[in-house]
């Protein structure tokens, strides 16, 4: 049995690579140029990626790049210190107002062109503003202009092409370009973009496009078939080609009179979909591959949670998207900023999400307010936006005094002035006139409800039922003294009577 040791194991070596480019045997670096390592670009023989680019001619293509691009821009920038503190907060703010000022949406726009080719590659014009090193503005530049050549130690540097130096390029001086790579490959530093995988898919959609083109042509409209004479001359026969070209785009044809010609008719019988299967079967790849979006006819359930789960995966894709262009600034444009201008390092990011239905929420918060709760308006704001105050409470009309006539007594509010009321305006005067009249009805009505309950609780006491007390009731009624009932509602009728006569209340 082996003695158990005490020694420490030893140190791993410190900033060191050992699988790096110059040892691997299949890397082919003459003069210390790097290739590309991208399968399709080798096979083309074509380094500069310009087949990539001819890619953004298709209309898929570029709606879905624009759609994954303009999610991202969409979103508000957030510069932070990296170390937390009052100075670290008062420097990202100056880092901030620096990139508004820059363009920096537009700059970012140009820096996703990597998701297609690989690599982007933009300069800064540095100027002073205000006392600090500043961006004027960021140039985006054409990827076949720069080459990446290994160093004495290794290590890959990008050089730019000139008229003076074609291979290996001049050497650039530092915090100038910024380089925005996806998808480095084995340390590959010129990336590997989405074009590798959308490149089959718009080759194979042209050419169905065009056979799918032809066909409409040859079935879409008949071909002219021209007869002439056996003995026809070379000028007659030329006419005659001419008129023919003249009807058709495509094909004709032109024999000598008595030739036969004979078609052989395809079997197919109704409508010819293939070409157009093939081309919607092509952008459902290019959608899959730029947005991560199912194709059309598995949409994996319901309509609804279909939408959903791909509007989930376009966000995530946008969102992985933005932390790595985060990470190539935050390594470059915004380190150097800080840099040139003493500042605390600063970050930026976006925090892509979904965007609010408003309309939901708003129903939702109806719903909650029917329950008996309310929005606080610090909470209205926060999710509606600035501008929104508690709606004021109409105030409650009062009793008003009618307004004073010259040469009439004026009649305090509440009160009843006859002759206004007659020339209108106000309310009616005859229901004004019964209200008075009937104004002490409580009183009037006090003995009935008295001896009504009474009785009712005698009944009860006695067992009766409720058509028992009924029958009674009339007799109850009569013994009852109705004198003061009857004198307030003879004057009410009276009061009206005189007013109608008298033609008030009429407008």
């Amino acid at each position: 049995m082996a003695e158990p040791t005490n020694k420490q194991p030893a140190p791993p070596e410190l900033e060191t690579e050992v699988a790096n480019r110059l040892r691997d045997p299949y890397e082919d670096t003459y003069l210390g140029i790097l290739q590309t390592n991208d399968p399709l670009l080798l096979e083309k023989g074509d380094p500069n990626g310009e087949i990539y680019r001819d890619l953004r001619r298709d209309g898929k293509v570029f709606s879905c790049m624009q759609k994954r691009k303009h999610a991202l821009i969409g979103e508000e920038i957030q510069v932070v210190p990296v170390d937390e503190g009052e100075a670290g907060l008062k420097d990202a703010a100056i880092v901030s107002s620096i990139l508004k000022r820059c363009a920096f949406d537009q700059v970012c726009m140009d820096l996703l062109d990597a998701l297609l080719r690989g690599f982007a590659v933009s300069e800064i014009v540095w100027t002073v503003r205000d006392g600090y090193y500043v961006p004027a503005r960021i140039v985006k530049r054409a990827q076949r202009r720069f080459r990446y050549v290994l160093d004495e130690a290794g290590i890959p540097q990008l050089r730019m092409l000139t008229r003076d130096a074609m291979t290996k390029g001049v050497e650039l001086p530092d915090r100038k370009f910024i380089v925005h790579r996806v998808n480095p490959e084995d340390d590959n530093p010129y990336g590997t973009g989405l074009g590798l995988q959308l490149y089959w898919a718009v080759f194979f959609k042209r050419k169905g496009i065009v056979s799918w083109n032809k066909l409409n042509d040859r079935f879409g409209t008949p071909t002219p078939w021209g007869r002439h004479p056996r003995n026809a001359s070379p000028r007659e026969k030329s006419t005659l080609f001419a008129a023919l070209k003249a009807l058709s785009n495509d094909g004709v044809i032109m024999t000598p009179e008595g030739a036969a010609i004979e078609l052989l008719e395809s079997k197919l019988t109704g409508a010819v979909t293939t070409q157009q299967a093939l081309c919607a079967y092509m952008d459902d790849w290019i959608a899959e591959v730029v947005l991560g979006q199912e194709p059309r006819t598995s949409g994996g359930g319901a309509l609804a949670s279909a939408s959903k789960e791909r509007t989930n995966v376009r966000l995530d894709l946008v969102q992985a998207d933005s932390d790595l262009l985060s990470n190539t600034l935050n390594e470059s444009l915004i380190k150097w900023i800080c840099e040139l201008n003493g500042l605390a390092m600063c970050q930026v990011s976006r925090e892509i999400s979904e965007e609010e239905d408003k309309k939901a929420e708003s129903e939702t918060d109806k719903n909650i307010t029917e329950m008996g709760f309310e929005l606080s308006e610090e909470a209205v704001r926060e999710k509606y936006g600035e501008g929104w105050s508690k709606k004021r409470a109409a105030p409650t009309p009062g009793p008003t005094a009618t307004p004073p006539v010259p040469g009439r007594k004026p009649v305090p509010a509440g009160g009843a002035d006859l002759a206004n009321f007659a020339e209108g305006g106000g309310p009616d005067v005859i229901d004004v006139l019964v209200d008075e009249a009937l104004g002490d009805w409580k009183p009037m009505m006090q003995p009935f409800a008295t001896a009504l309950q009474a009785e009712l609780d005698a009944s009860v006491k006695a067992g009766e039922t409720a058509g028992e007390f009924l029958a009674r009731l009339p007799s109850l009624l009569a013994k009852m003294d109705p004198s003061a009932l009857q004198e307030a509602l003879t004057n009410a009728a009276a009061t009206t009577h005189l007013a109608g006569l008298s033609g008030v209340g009429d407008a």
